[in-house]
């Protein structure tokens, strides 16, 4: 968890940096900034799955709730790939109600099917 909190503290200097210290003008300071708010929220993502599935988290059942690294890992890489993919078609405004919801639905989607469970054979 440590690694995420470093992640999240560098991307979020680095992103401040860019901002405050660069033109907007210049395409490698946009795509840096992009990909370090990305990368911001992803680490923050991943730290709020690992954080909620801690020891004495229950669910709604009663059973202790447990989440993998792995799936917390992949749900925040899939948090960053949404920003960044918005952030990226505003910044090339081609950012509208439309893209944003076809965007967030196929990783909507994407996020079911992979977290979904095969039915027993019994």
């Amino acid at each position: 968890m440590r690694v995420v909190g470093l992640t999240f503290a560098a991307s979020l200097v680095l992103a401040v940096a860019i901002a405050l210290t660069r033109d907007p003008e210049e395409p490698w300071a946009v795509a840096v900034f992009i990909l370090a708010v990305g990368a911001a929220a992803g680490a923050a993502a991943t730290w709020l799955q690992l954080r909620r599935a801690g020891p004495g988290s229950r669910s709604a059942r009663g059973r202790t709730r447990r989440v993998r690294g792995g799936s917390a890992a992949r749900r925040g890489t899939e948090v960053a790939a949404v920003a960044a993919l918005l952030l990226w078609l505003r910044a090339v405004d081609g950012l509208s109600l439309i893209t944003a919801a076809f965007v967030l639905a196929a990783f909507i989607v994407a996020e079911l099917v992979l977290s979904a469970r095969p039915h027993s054979s019994r």
